[in-house]
């Protein structure tokens, strides 16, 4: 099954990345970067897109380019409202930390 060989060769180079990234910062003594899983696997999807637009390039298959190019707009702006919430999640936790903060000093 096509799509079954995807997932899992996608989910092995997660598993090797999350590894070289545990490795190198066991070796420099600092943290590395933690990526989330929607920037990992856009980046792939990305990769493999501009891949498949390069291809029919020189095919010269405009509505195709047209298509895949429109996807590759489609990931960058969903994966950049999924960051702008989780930046919104994390002010608005701060925020309700520090309301509590002021609830216990009060009470």
């Amino acid at each position: 099954m096509p799509g079954h060989q995807m997932t899992d060769a996608f989910g092995n180079d997660i598993a090797q990345l999350k590894a070289l990234m545990q490795v190198i910062d066991e070796i420099t003594g600092h943290k590395m970067p933690k990526y989330e899983m929607h920037e990992m696997t856009s980046k792939s999807t990305l990769q493999a897109l501009q891949y498949l637009i390069d291809d029919c390039n020189a095919l010269d298959d405009g509505e195709t380019i047209d298509t895949l190019n429109q996807t590759r707009i489609e990931i960058k702006y969903l994966c950049s409202i999924i960051h702008d919430l989780r930046e919104r999640v994390k002010e608005h936790e701060t925020e309700i930390g520090r309301l509590e903060r002021l609830f216990h000093r009060d009470y």
